[in-house]
């Protein structure tokens, strides 16, 4: 066997420790950037080559569809269309009190175009909206689809004595005699609020205090609409069979992705790790940013067999990196596929933090050998990694 040339590098110092953890990190990113675009490159393929993922995806469409149309009718939901997404819970609340103080005030309301939108109802007298629509009619007239249903658990007078335990309202007469709209000088009160942003006015010798009232009822209305969604979602029977359908799907298409991810990721980890070392003579991209050298024992140059146990190791122990990965291309959706059921009901999570486990154990025996300063992987692929001087 021959000597590594132009050095005899078995004579240099080993690598130190922050010099390791700077090379793990530059390692780290260079294969997550490899595996995000093996990836694309892998769905790609995957995509033209079955007609499985067209299907899955173009199914999920559709039931996702279904699933917003069901919770739409219900009103608990408002969809926007135009902008293709849910309308904010937030908006949902203000918006219900904006159309109690019109209903209320009528013509009287002042300067009524400065805050009526187009999810603002003014007809909330007249017609049912949102969580009064939900268990005043929505829920009767769909008895059948419901699990255990109870009819005392519905109408108006039910809706109300939700609103008034939800906001303690029994002394303050915020809805007065006609629920749901407001006690009149509690209507022009918010109506100050909303327009001319006065957060307390006197009316009739009382002094009202508009922005503690609006804070009240949006606290009560998404405790009512909290309780009414998680009522539709756990007992609604056309909701929960589409749900069930929707999950499968979803659960189906995920297992695909994380084969696909697997698949991208050993493909990245054979280019940073396989290589450019072979390219490099045993150095990655880090020790060559790092001025360091990976030799063989005693200055040897290394074999076949140091490059794939070194290419082996490398790959099991950075494996956590996945889910930096996941988090870039799925953002918050990548909890879908680290909660996944691989095998045995083990998550992929699980198979995640094994390789950090393992990381750290590599750094444990490389502090603790103060003579050659080697890892896990140094010592299982028969390697040194040496200053470059």
């Amino acid at each position: 066997m021959s000597k590594v040339p132009d050095s005899e590098y078995q004579f240099n110092s080993p690598f130190s420790l922050s010099k390791r953890i700077v090379a793990y990190l530059i390692d780290s990113l260079l294969l997550i950037l490899a595996v995000i675009l093996c990836f694309q490159l892998v769905d790609v393929l995957y995509v033209n080559f079955s007609g499985q993922l067209k299907y899955i995806s173009a199914d999920m469409s559709d039931q996702q569809n279904r699933l917003i149309e069901c919770f739409a009718d219900s009103e608990l939901m408002q969809y926007d269309e135009q902008a293709g997404i849910a309308v904010e819970d937030e908006l949902l609340g203000q918006n219900f009190i904006y159309s109690l103080v019109l209903s209320t005030l009528g013509d009287d309301v002042s300067d009524e175009a400065a805050y009526k939108g187009e999810y603002i109802f003014s007809d909330m007298g007249v017609k049912d909206h949102s969580v009064v629509y939900y268990y005043a009619q929505f829920k009767p007239n769909h008895s059948a689809g419901f699990v255990g249903y109870d009819e005392s658990k519905t109408g108006r007078e039910y809706v109300e004595n939700l609103f008034l335990t939800a906001c303690n309202n029994s002394e303050n007469g915020y809805f007065g005699q006609s629920f749901p709209l407001l006690e009149r000088n509690v209507a022009v009160a918010l109506d100050r609020l909303i327009v001319n942003r006065e957060n307390s006015c006197d009316i009739d010798g009382v002094t009202y205090y508009g922005r503690d009232i609006f804070i009240e009822l949006y606290n009560a209305f998404s405790s009512v609409l909290e309780g009414a969604r998680a009522e539709f979602t756990q007992s609604y029977r056309p909701f929960t069979d589409l749900n069930e359908s929707f999950s499968s799907s979803r659960e189906q298409l995920i297992k695909i992705k994380t084969g696909e991810l697997c698949i991208a990721y050993f493909a990245g980890a054979f280019v940073c790790f396989m290589i450019v070392p072979v390219i490099f003579r045993g150095n990655s991209a880090a020790l060559l940013l790092l001025r360091g050298r990976c030799i063989g024992r005693s200055g040897l140059k290394m074999r076949w067999y140091n490059y794939v146990v070194r290419w082996l190791c490398r790959s099991l122990f950075y494996f956590s990196n996945i889910m930096f990965v996941l988090l870039l291309t799925y953002g918050r959706y990548a909890s879908f596929f680290l909660t996944c059921s691989i095998a045995g009901g083990l998550r992929f999570y699980m198979f995640c933090l094994i390789p950090i486990v393992m990381m750290l154990i590599s750094f444990i025996i490389f502090a603790f050998d103060k003579s050659e300063r080697k890892t896990l992987t140094d010592r299982l692929s028969l390697t040194v990694v040496k200053e470059k001087e």
